[in-house]
């Protein structure tokens, strides 16, 4: 431990570029310091707090292995994954410097609102699987991942803390500071024995039955006792926590959990891939993991000749991580550096180099590239005739008969006119590559019910630069329900009805849009029938309202109206089902506060999680479009910026309810509702984007709307 100076005296100190400004508290690896560069830069400075080696050498050859592990973490980027920014040495004690971000914690989270659902827990399973798939990649195990290494940014995502910081104490750390972290042990880690990635997927495990149940998978009174049960007990039925779990899972997470390493998942992307199967087998939303029969991560290898490191400092800087030193404030756009889709990129062995796995086996592949050389080449040249032919004899063909769809295409999309949170009343057809009708005829459009033979007559298209194109609004009624299929066709003069040929054609699918139906029309289950989607539009628009409500009474000071304010949030984001739901009482209404949310929230079991549910039924099914499956993941996205900045106002107003004279937060209540309503134009381009940090309920609204878009193609 760090005994020669106190922590409180090292406040003013210089570390290299950085200034520790005062000293936060004690965690697990040591004495922790808010530090700065600058006036607008504030870091984490964490000191490794670790038994004294017992000779010089001993410690000189731990600040060896300190740096050279120090550099590997510091070259992890990823979105998914709290950067290292920096470490150094300071009279003899390593540190490390991190962001300092406004976080919270994913334990503080599930504390405070409960257990996750199935969807939301197996969104997070993605986002920690990729992260360490990455890092296994690189050659680095996190070593220590628990539910209070994982945070939840401002926008709704994840990122993970202190990968491989365990790597840089095990040299030597006592059996009983091991189990001090029995929580979150594997059993080869609480025995001295190596890591693997079988380690970090047992971290998983105990992870997600957090997620799942609000519990530890073992509980104890002692630090001792729980780690006996890592060793040697049975982890509890899921059952006896929650009644609502398929019954596979339980089975997965045995395997997860398993004491010894070879019989769990060999990597993160396997373990989260089984969690989904059995959780949500149909849904075709999801990337898969691409999953190895093997997964070896690279050893630590001392370096061979190093200079004394006790007094010396030392620098390294990450290059990016999407966490740029002057670009730590919440909503600023993430580096794009490293894909945060689910992938299985894997580590490498001891005796493998890296060139090799990017360049497998060069000379056996050059013997296959001679071998085909001229197989291709006569491929090659018969398909060019043939192409040559083709393309003469079609130009023949077109120049003796040509007709409007011989190479038409176009799509339909809706949207909402001067009503966003409301009906689905209005809709643009475009179309390409169609030829000018004879003279007196005209292009119609026409949405049709083939059931009720009921038709909507939309118009007549016209034609600007090559493009033809018709908007059509349609006052109070939702289109998305007056048919099944739009047609266009070429009319002679004025009609009523379709009577002329079908030029162009375009059907809903059957079984996908009746979810998109659920989104953007109606649901039987909601208050009022309302569709997922538009409820969750009136409930952040109200939110947003009462907010601004909150912040015109705040300088009133009258503790009673601000509580009830509060309290009115609160109903409107947890519904009735929320553990913190409470009617307006008489005196809530005698001070004017009437207006109440719908009941049935926007978090926990409400209207975001139920239109990501039914977004994903719609692409389970067969027919599903290829829009629906573009709009629908940029909608995700949507929603996980609500969910963190409604989570973050829950917080907040809960507070205030509790303590109504502390109004401090206020104003970030209210910023936060806005965002949560219109989103936010986070990098300044004049626009608001379906991306992380900027997306709001209208975006996902939006974007809902954009899944039930029509491709027209030529009809009979």
């Amino acid at each position: 431990m760090i005994k020669s100076v106190s922590y409180e005296k090292l406040a003013g100190t210089t570390l290299g570029n950085y200034r520790l400004e005062r000293f936060i508290g004690q965690s697990k690896i040591g004495p922790t310091f808010l530090a700065r560069t600058d006036a607008a830069n504030t870091y984490l400075v964490r000191f490794l707090d670790r038994p004294m080696s017992t000779t010089p050498k001993d410690h000189e050859v731990y600040l060896e292995r300190f740096q050279h592990r120090a550099r590997q973490i510091v070259s992890l980027q990823h979105p998914y994954i709290l950067p290292l920014f920096d470490f150094g040495v300071f009279r003899s004690f390593p540190y490390l410097v991190s962001p300092h971000i406004p976080l919270r914690s994913i334990r503080t989270r599930i504390d405070k609102n409960g257990a996750l659902n199935t969807f939301t827990a197996g969104r997070y399973l993605d986002q920690i699987a990729t992260a360490l798939e990455y890092a296994h990649e690189h050659a680095v195990l996190h070593g220590n991942l628990s539910v209070d290494s994982i945070f939840i940014r401002l926008d709704g995502s994840l990122v993970v803390a202190d990968f491989g910081v365990r790597s840089l104490l095990e040299q030597d750390l006592p059996r009983e500071q091991l189990i001090e972290w029995s929580e979150e042990c594997a059993p080869e880690q609480l025995l001295g024995k190596p890591a693997s990635p079988a380690t970090d997927v047992y971290a998983m495990g105990v992870v997600l039955f957090y997620l799942l149940t609000g519990s530890a998978v073992f509980a104890g009174s002692t630090p001792d006792e729980i780690a006996q049960q890592h060793l040697y007990a049975s982890i509890p039925q899921l059952n006896s926590l929650r009644g609502d779990l398929p019954a596979g899972l339980y089975s997965i997470l045995a395997r997860a959990l398993a004491k010894d390493p070879a019989q769990r998942f060999n990597q993160p992307g396997a373990f989260a891939n089984a969690y989904h199967s059995t959780v949500g087998p149909t849904n075709r939303m999801r990337l898969p993991f691409a999953v190895s029969s093997t997964t070896t991560v690279q050893a630590y290898q001392p370096p061979v000749n190093g200079a004394p490191m006790a007094d010396m400092q030392f620098t390294e800087r990450a290059r990016s991580n999407g966490f740029a030193p002057t670009e730590h404030t919440a909503g600023s756009p993430r580096s794009t550096l490293q894909s945060s889709n689910p992938h299985s990129l894997h580590g490498f062995s001891d005796d493998t180099s890296l060139s090799l796995l990017e360049n497998p086996r060069p000379e056996l592949l050059r013997r296959f590239q001679r071998k085909y050389t001229h197989r291709t080449m006569l491929i090659a040249s018969l398909v060019a005739l043939v192409l040559i032919a083709s393309s003469a004899i079609g130009i023949t063909l077109l120049r003796q008969k040509s007709t409007p769809t011989s190479s038409a295409s176009g799509q339909v999309i809706f949207f909402a006119n001067n009503d966003p949170g409301g009906q689905t009343n209005a809709l643009r057809v475009t179309i390409s590559s169609l030829a000018s009708p004879p003279a007196g005829a005209a292009y119609d459009a026409w949405i049709i019910n083939d059931s009720t033979e009921q038709v909507t007559a939309l118009g007549n298209l016209t034609e600007k630069n090559a493009t033809w194109s018709l908007t059509y609004n349609g006052a109070n009624s939702n289109l998305l329900t007056v048919g099944d299929k739009l047609e266009i066709t070429l009319e002679q003069g004025a009609v009523q009805a379709p009577a002329g040929r079908v030029i162009l054609a375009g059907a809903f699918p059957v079984m996908a849009f009746q979810h998109v139906q659920h989104l953007l029309v109606s649901f039987p289950e909601t208050p009022g029938k309302v569709g997922m989607l538009i409820g969750l539009l009136q409930q952040t628009r109200l939110l947003n309202n009462q907010a601004a409500v909150l912040q015109s009474v705040m300088s009133s000071q009258n503790t009673v109206l601000i509580g009830c304010v509060a309290q009115d949030m609160i109903d409107i984001i947890e519904g009735t089902h929320g553990s913190h739901y409470q009617p307006l009482t008489s005196t809530c209404i005698s001070q004017s506060v009437t207006v109440t949310g719908d009941g049935f929230g926007l978090l926990g079991k409400g209207y975001v999680a139920s239109a990501e549910e039914h977004a994903s039924l719609a692409l389970s099914q067969k027919d599903a479009t290829n829009a629906m499956r573009q709009h629908a993941a940029l909608m995700d996205i949507a929603m996980a910026n609500i969910t963190g900045w409604v989570t973050t106002i829950e917080q907040d107003v809960l507070n205030l309810r509790a303590h109504p004279t502390d109004l401090t937060a206020i104003q970030k209540i209210t910023t936060l509702a806005d965002e949560a309503y219109h989103g936010v134009d986070a990098n300044g381009d004049g626009q608001i984007d379906a991306v992380v940090g900027e997306a709001g309920a209208l975006t996902a609204y939006q974007q809902g709307q954009l899944m039930a878009t029509l491709t027209l193609a030529p009809g009979a």
